[in-house]
């Protein structure tokens, strides 16, 4: 019997250990999420199956890091090696820690700590933390427990990618959900023969890119060109290189020049991003709202869009800080405001809303669209069903007073649509005129299929509310890889976005049976097993003694 416990006892050590040997050689991870964040996107497959030159990528990771930095350095290990393993060895990493990289006159320089005239202590930086810095890969200070006190300690996290002669770095790991589409966006940045050109269209009041677009600008300039583009005098048609024009927020009418351009870029097959105002409103004077006109309701509707001309407002929405007097002080309060819609979920069939949720759409307009045949509409987010309509002139004073007001419930009211494929265009009676000379041939239709995105808002995409927002971040992002075609990307940046959240017609006893089935549902079925297993056991026994009796 002592004989066949110890047999059994060596193959289970045996096999344990035969599992480990094996594992070691055929690594595979299992993703359980229901979209996938944990694998490879088919868009990382596709760029590492295309690549020509090896990808060299270093990372500087600081050993033994406190959670909850402690499992980065392994979740990029691991994705190094999927990367590895899809470009069929075309990219190459190794990890190092700075400190080994530190030599006896870099260690004495950390030692060295000195007090500037406030009295704060600092100390020089190393060699190696000099070249890292020039670089561009950042350390990040971080709080650990020694010797039984918190301490501050200097750490890196940092990834650096090599292709041929080009450089791209990523200077701190902060974190892991956004890591593939980062890295996957500057290999593709690195290794594109061609950059695809957006164009930002000014000169009627607009933003700038360096005003109210940093975001857009800084997030878009890794993957595209941007340029800032007018029509140029005496021309009729936009330059021809431009991939997509963004058109955000324009104070004044487009010439009828400039709106037939635009017509004839979409007709050329190209894509076009409207983001238009019924009004401007100004949050640093006072909530003060201005009147704006586009020009551009003519030329939309030939395309089956309808923008209208009066705010949405809705109870689902953001707070916004009002200052208020209280006795001697001045404090800031959250109140809401319904001019901020909050989307809980964008819709329709689009790469470009899959997944996105909390999206804010400040002061919007409604859009309508029906597509013309030849073309697909598709609306893109709504608001919530307790949303209504304001008239001019707006009141969007965040102290208005709500409780004396019963507005009359008219929504959903789409907030962005798209629009896609065969395009008429809205100067085809002009077709014929084709011939005449000095004159740029008119297109009756699209050449091939154009891409459309109309909102009745532009602040949806700038500074003030995409820094509130990361899923408006990436509806910034989404929209430009679909007007440049590169919709692989678009479902990469959503995954794991989506929010997992119970039905709101649960009812009590449901919501009551779910708390208390995930407090108390595995301890209660670990019982049960445990009750069963010494059941079983107990029966064994008795059947032992009877056999022996007998």
């Amino acid at each position: 019997m002592k004989t066949d416990k110890t047999i059994f006892a060596l193959a289970v050590i045996g096999s344990l250990l035969l599992a480990n040997l094996v594992g070691l050689r055929a690594f595979k991870r299992f993703d359980l999420t229901s979209d996938k964040a944990f694998t490879l996107s088919a868009a990382t497959k596709e760029t590492m199956a295309a690549l020509e030159e090896p990808v060299t990528i270093t990372a500087y990771f600081t050993e033994n890091l406190p959670p909850p930095y402690a499992s980065n350095a392994a979740y990029v290990r691991d994705l190094l090696e999927e990367y590895r393993a899809a470009s069929k060895g075309k990219v190459g990493f190794e990890f190092i820690d700075p400190a080994e990289k530190e030599t006896d006159a870099d260690k004495e320089t950390k030692r060295e700590v000195k007090r500037d005239v406030f009295g704060r202590q600092f100390r020089e930086p190393t060699a190696i933390e000099k070249e890292l810095a020039q670089t561009g890969v950042q350390p990040v200070e971080i709080r650990v427990f020694q010797d039984d006190q918190q301490q501050t300690k200097r750490a890196y996290m940092g990834l650096v990618i090599k292709y041929n002669e080009k450089k791209e770095v990523i200077p701190v790991v902060k974190g892991l959900e956004g890591l593939e589409y980062d890295l996957t966006s500057l290999i593709r940045k690195m290794t594109r023969i061609r950059m695809p050109v957006i164009g930002i269209l000014q000169g009627h009041g607009e933003p700038s890119p360096q005003e109210k677009l940093r975001f857009l600008t800084s997030s878009l300039s890794q993957t595209y060109e941007l340029k800032p583009v007018t029509l140029e005098q005496g021309k009729d048609r936009f330059d021809t290189s431009l991939d997509a024009i963004l058109v955000l927020g324009p104070k004044t009418p487009l010439s009828p020049v400039e709106v037939k351009a635009l017509d004839q870029f979409l007709m050329e097959g190209k894509s076009v991003a409207l983001f238009l105002d019924a009004v401007q409103v100004d949050m640093q004077k006072g909530a003060q709202a201005q009147d704006v006109t586009h020009g551009l309701g003519e030329l939309i509707s030939a395309y089956g869009v309808t923008l209208g001309d009066r705010l949405i407002a809705d109870v689902s929405s953001a707070n916004i800080n009002v200052t208020e007097q209280r006795g001697f002080m001045m404090i800031q309060m959250p109140v809401p405001y319904p001019f901020l819609p909050v989307v809980k979920h964008l819709e329709g069939d689009s790469a470009v809303s899959k997944g996105l949720s909390n999206v804010l759409f400040p002061f919007a307009t409604e859009v309508s669209v029906k597509p013309i045949d030849g073309s697909q509409g598709v609306v893109l987010a709504r608001s919530s069903q307790k949303s209504w309509l304001e008239n001019k002139p707006f009141n969007v004073d965040p102290r208005r007073e709500w409780r004396n007001e019963n507005p009359v419930f008219g929504g959903p009211y789409p907030l962005m649509v798209q629009v896609s494929g065969k395009l008429k265009s809205k100067f085809a009676s002009e077709a014929v005129m084709s011939g005449v000379p000095g004159a740029s041939p008119v297109l009756g239709e699209s050449k091939t299929d154009a891409r459309l995105i109309v909102a009745g808002t532009s602040t949806v995409v700038q500074d003030d509310f995409v820094g509130q927002s990361a899923a408006n971040q990436a509806l910034v992002l989404n929209i430009a890889d679909w007007l440049v075609l590169d919709s692989a990307m678009l479902a990469m940046r959503s995954r794991g976005m989506q929010m997992a959240t119970l039905k709101s017609d649960l009812s009590d006893t449901t919501r009551t049976a779910v708390k208390v089935g995930n407090a108390l549902g595995l301890p209660v079925l670990l019982a049960l097993i445990g009750v069963v297993l010494w059941l079983m056991r107990e029966a064994r026994r008795k059947t032992i003694k009877l056999g022996a009796g007998s």
